[in-house]
């Protein structure tokens, strides 16, 4: 070693012996740290599904009040997380919202097969005609979205029409 270098190394054994020192460095260390963990979480935003409307379709295509119907989504499911889903049936042309279901969890177990199947029941009062099922979702994927509801991940269905006779 360097005379240079030994001169170094008996200065940073000498600044490491200072208690203020020792207490810059856990304070520059730490706070970095959590900005990291923290912003790598808020940042986190892969949705759990992928909804493909061009392969999804609801049976039987053609309904009536008071009956149920399923929907059979064509998914790619990326990972697993706690959520909410609240059903709409809403007008395809002009988006007004026909019927809305309560919110419910959102389905954690399906999708491994690339099919999410979820059933519903029409409406009693609903008008006859074209109508359009979509789902808002809402998920929480790690700690800082469940602390932080804001930070969740929210996201619509694509709308897949079906038609209602009277």
């Amino acid at each position: 070693m360097t005379l240079t270098g030994i001169h170094l190394m008996s200065e940073l054994k000498e600044l490491w012996a200072v208690k203020s020192f020792r207490a810059r460095i856990f304070l520059a260390i730490l706070p970095t740290s959590i900005a990291l963990v923290v912003g790598h979480f808020a940042t986190d935003r892969q949705r759990p599904y992928d909804f493909h409307a061009e392969e999804s379709f609801v049976i039987p295509p053609k309904g009536r009040e008071g009956q149920e119907m399923t929907i059979n989504w064509r998914v790619t499911h990326h990972r697993t997380c706690p959520g909410t889903v609240e059903r709409q049936l809403v007008d395809p042309n002009t988006g007004v919202i026909v019927a809305a279901y309560d919110p419910a969890p959102a389905d954690t177990n399906g999708g491994q097969d690339g099919w999410l199947r979820k059933t519903f029941r029409v409406p009693r009062d609903i008008q006859a005609g074209n109508i359009a099922y979509q789902s808002k979702l809402t998920y929480q994927c790690n700690w800082l979205q469940k602390f932080v509801p804001a930070l969740a991940i929210r996201y619509l269905t694509p709308r897949i029409v079906f038609t209602v006779e009277k």
